[in-house]
């Protein structure tokens, strides 16, 4: 540079000639190899002293590839070193970089970099840059840079940017949407100095922008074959690029001075006329500020937006469903959707200019073609009456009387889903064959987005919605046209939730032969089979109030399993169809287990609907008036398990097929689950809340026993078949879960050892053995008031000692250490007293490995034993609870040991996403317990971390402040935590200055 900035000047690392070299060689594709190599070289010279000079004088070479490479390196030196510029560097790079920008401006990679750069330049500290383009306009009359101090003695930009040709034009385009974007980037700084002279700037641009639409709008006027015309063309989409980039910077920026806008919305009209020419980026100029900012535009252009969409240009453009009606589209939704959020249109049915509007938007669902494949039209506008349905459902909510403009915001509400109703009708499948993925999500998006706005729609039509839809539904069946009837029959599952009082409506629908004409006919498209499918399920109230129906609806579900396609689908509107209807089945009980029998022989009997129809089948026993009817009915129901039982037994022991095996043993247990789930008592039935009624023995001691008895054997026969199977032991836990939630007496209600008995025979090599003991966890909860509870529960405490011992320390498996500390915490919760009648040996075992585990530096067990002794520090203060004497005696004999294993965390121990779980049971300790200052100014006192620093009267001044702090605040949790915090950051730096070799490995460098 002939003046260089500072730090220039010095002599290049490289000749020149070498630099130049080095750049075509990245751009050389017959140096693949070496490319990493270069690139790191030509980064240092970048990155160097001298690296303005270089960029300086890469911009002096005719090969574009260097010219580029220059721009960038000018780039990358200001974004890293303008900082160290004098006000007379910036000046001088601001010149040259003009001058490289006015002598070069013709179209390519470089000039557009060069704009980039300058932009970048305009907002750095370094710049005084005000008048910007104004300075760059007259630089390209003159040809030579000149900057704001001689702007004065030469003509406005008025006068001079008309003067200048197309190619200067484009330029100063470019470099004005880089300067909006750049600046917009300081939105958040507090240096507003960039944004000021911004705002100075706005009157050049709108003569910019003036100049370049007028001259855009002049060219593109001339016939298409003209060479001005494509030369218009061009002009108008840079000029509306830059425009609306300057017209979001203002939205941003302008708020303090809202009366410069006008200059940009000056520009406005020549920026809609070129709508009407077919400008490619017109439409989407005008979509993005109706959608980003619909306050700039003014009445009088909303106006004249109007007239053109609804002129011959308009109409011809919505004739067809091609790109232009899509971006069409998109403006109307916008402006539509402008007039219902601001104006509140929809409270003025008498206004004629609202209801075109909304007219129009009928029409954009009317075209014909598929959604996502020849309608793209139907995604913008869906939108619009999405927004439409949930404004006018608001407002209405709101309305203590009832508006006038209801009933025709309603019909337009009706309308539009009649219309969308038409839409999401499913192609035949010789058309969806042909369609790729993406084709298939968007339908299938689209049609779940339609389901939302009818479930909306449908709080304000209610039954006139529900009416359509039965009509449709019944129009279709009777003409046979199947897709129509499918279409019909997902949006009543849609509403189906609403359905409560218009059982004589859908008589109207299911007095029809609909179940029987879909069984019998074959070729009816699996998607309306299926969505049948989904139907009974959706509407299973129903036919629990009109059983008369059940006789269709039955036989068609027994059809559907037998087809792979409906098979899962219908064995869970079976499940939940006789869940809802049980009382009105009971009387066909036997015709169920033909029908289930006859499901048997088909192959779409696995696992899944097997357990889906015993299930069902089950949830009918339970209904049944007596015990005795309902053992009957599980014998029955067990012999179908039974036969499963015996072909995992039979394949694992005689044909030695495992697999095979496996797959009939977690086919017995989801059954299993499954049958229990539904032999609970359900939501209808009359609970006894007194206790008077004298529990029934009947499935504990009587005739049921054996069912408990099978049911024991079940579990214990598939699990020692399969001890190392993680979803077989799961399965096992399901069944058992299944029974703690019974209220009363029940098949599945086993005795509180038989549980046990299945838990305890589990060890530390059983997979999913935190599963297991989860299951404990609920086993505790939920036998809280057995007779048996106390018994059993030592049985359980000395099962998790003994995991604990197999284990010996914590991080040889944190998961099933937490589960282990959370089952001792389940005894506290529940009953407290329970640990005391335990032998002292079980009890220190138990509670030293929770102490461990606060030492660990495994995150999951360290929280769940701080959480257990929170727990236990708390109750010691609940007075008149039976537990507190138990929880004091607990922490007399382990108070210390704990207190110094939450000391040795806070001493840096512990890293910070666990330090709040530390500060929980300490708070609770300091707050409890008498002895909590000695307690932790022993452990203090034995912390091998500050035993360093006894002679350093700082350090024990520190912790002198720390116990008296903590003792303190321990009422405040905010300030306690702040306490706690600020001593754990000292220890942390203790730690990583004088002792990493005292720190765990795992919490080095763990800030």
């Amino acid at each position: 540079m002939a003046a260089n900035p500072a730090g220039a000047g010095q002599g290049l690392p490289m000749n020149l000639g070498e630099i130049e070299k080095l750049v075509k060689t990245l751009y050389d594709p017959g140096h693949a190899k070496k490319v990493a190599e270069t690139e790191a070289t030509l980064r240092v010279l970048q990155r160097s002293p001298q690296g303005w000079e270089i960029g300086d004088a890469l911009l002096n070479n005719a090969d574009e590839n260097v010219r580029f490479f220059g721009a960038l390196t000018l780039t990358v030196k200001l974004n890293a070193d303008s900082a160290g510029l004098s006000e007379e560097d910036g000046e001088q790079l601001l010149a040259k970089l003009i001058h490289h920008l006015v002598t070069h401006p013709k179209k390519s990679a470089s000039q557009r970099k060069l704009c980039s750069t300058l932009a970048q330049f305009f907002t750095k500290p370094i710049s005084t840059w005000s008048n910007c383009i104004r300075s760059l306009a007259v630089s390209f009359v003159l040809q030579q840079p000149v900057l704001d101090d001689t702007l004065d003695s030469h003509p406005s930009v008025w006068d001079i940017i008309p003067q200048l040709p197309d190619e200067q034009l484009h330029v100063l385009l470019d470099f004005a949407i880089n300067l909006a974007d750049e600046t917009k980037k300081l939105s958040n700084s507090p240096n507003r100095k960039p944004h000021q002279r911004m705002i100075a700037n706005v009157e050049s641009i709108e003569v910019l922008l003036q100049v370049a639409l007028g001259r855009g709008i002049e060219f593109i006027s001339t016939p298409p074959n003209d060479p001005d015309h494509n030369r218009g063309e061009l002009l108008c989409v840079a000029a509306l690029e830059c425009y609306l980039g300057w017209v979001f910077y203002a939205h941003s920026e302008f708020k303090e001075v809202p009366e410069k806008l006008r200059y940009l919305r000056s520009c406005t009209e020549l920026a809609l006329t070129c709508l009407e020419y077919h400008v490619d980026f017109a439409m989407d100029f005008v979509a993005e500020i109706l959608e980003g900012y619909p306050k700039f535009f003014q009445d009088k252009h909303y106006q004249m937006l109007w007239s053109a969409i609804t002129s011959q240009w308009g109409l011809d453009i919505l004739k067809s469903c091609d790109a232009e009606a899509v971006g069409l589209a998109r403006i109307i939704v916008a402006y539509a959707s402008e007039l219902v959020e601001s104006n509140k249109a929809y409270r003025e049915p008498e206004n004629a200019h609202y209801q075109h509007v909304f007219s129009i938007c009928h029409h954009l669902l009317q075209y014909t073609g598929y959604v996502g494949v020849e309608d793209e039209v139907a995604l913008i506008v869906l939108d619009f009456w999405s927004n439409y349905v949930t404004t006018v459902a608001e407002e209405l909510i709101m309305c203590e009387e009832q508006p006038a403009w209801k009933a025709p915001a309603q019909s337009h509400v009706f309308q539009a889903v009649a219309e969308l109703l038409q839409k999401i009708i499913y192609p035949p499948k010789e058309v969806t064959n042909d369609w790729d993925s993406d084709e298939k999500k968007t339908f299938k998006v689209f049609r779940m987005d339609v389901r939302d706005i009818i479930m909306e729609a449908f709080e304000l039509l209610r039954n006139g919605l529900t009416e359509q839809f039965i009509n449709f539904a019944v129009h279709a069946l009777e003409g046979n046209r199947w897709l129509e009837l499918e279409a019909a029959l997902f949006s009543l599952i849609s509403i189906a939730d609403g359905l409560t009082n218009v059982d004589e409506k859908l008589v109207v629908l299911f007095e029809r032969p609909l179940f029987a004409t879909i069984s019998e006919h074959a070729d009816i498209p699996a998607i309306t089979r299926r969505t049948t499918v989904e139907l009974v399920a959706s509407l299973n109230h129903f036919f629990l109030r009109n059983p008369q129906f059940l006789p269709q609806v039955l036989p068609f579900l027994l059809n559907a399993l037998a087809q792979p396609s409906l098979a899962n689908g219908a064995a869970k509107s079976f499940a939940s169809l006789c869940s809802e209807c049980r009382k009105s089945l009971t009387g066909e009980l036997a015709s169920f287990f033909q029908m289930y029998e006859q499901f048997l022989t088909y192959q779409t009997a696995e696992e899944h609907t097997k357990s889906k129809v015993l299930e069902g089948i089950a949830a009918i026993v339970q209904a049944e008036d007596t015990e005795e009817k309902q053992l009957a009915g599980v014998q029955q129901i067990f012999r179908y398990v039974a036969n499963d039982a015996m072909q995992a037994v039979s394949f694992a022991k005689e044909a030695n097929d495992l697999e095979l095996a496996q797959v009939y043993a977690m086919s017995t247990l989801k059954c299993l689950s499954s049958i229990g789930k539904a032999l609970q008592a359900s939501d209808d039935d009359v609970v006894d809340l007194s206790g008077t009624k004298e529990e029934s023995q009947f499935w504990t001691q009587g005739p049921g026993k054996e069912i408990q008895n099978q049911l024991i054997n079940f579990i214990n026969y598939m699990t020692q078949i399969f001890p190392a199977n993680d979803e077989i032991i799961e399965s096992a836990c399901n069944i058992l879960r299944v029974g703690f939630k019974e209220m009363g007496s029940g098949p599945f209600a086993l005795p509180p050892a038989a549980s046990i008995d299945y838990i305890t025979s589990t060890n530390v090599q059983t997979p999913r053995l935190t599963y297991v003991l989860e299951t404990a966890c609920c086993w505790v909860s939920s036998h809280k008031s057995s007779p048996d509870f106390e018994l059993q529960a030592q049985r359980l405490l000395r099962y998790d000692l003994g995991i604990m011992q197999a284990l010996q320390h914590p991080r040889n498996d944190p998961e099933i250490s937490v589960g282990c500390v959370e089952l001792i915490q389940s005894f506290l919760k529940q009953n407290a007293t329970i640990l005391m009648n335990e032998h002292p040996d079980v009890l220190k075992g138990t509670f030293d490995f929770s102490i461990e585990c606060i030492k660990s530096p495994e995150v999951l067990p360290k929280r769940a034993a701080a959480s257990l002794w929170k727990d236990i520090f708390e109750k010691t203060s609940s007075t008149g609870s039976q537990d507190q004497a138990t929880c004091q005696d607990i922490v007399d004999h382990f108070g210390q040991a704990v207190a110094f294993a939450l000391v040795s965390n806070i001493c840096g121990e512990v890293d910070a996403s666990s330090l709040d779980n530390i500060l929980a049971p300490l708070r609770k300790l300091i707050l409890n317990q008498r002895l909590s200052r000695q307690y932790i100014t022993n452990a203090l006192a034995e912390m091998p971390i500050l035993q360093g620093v006894q002679g350093d009267q700082g350090w024990q001044d520190a912790i002198r402040k720390f116990i008296e702090s903590a003792m303190r605040n321990a009422k405040t949790s905010a300030a306690f935590k702040e306490a706690v915090k600020t001593f754990w950051q000292s220890c942390k730096q203790l730690h990583m200055q004088f002792a990493p070799q005292m720190m765990h490995h795992a919490h080095r460098f763990n800030y």
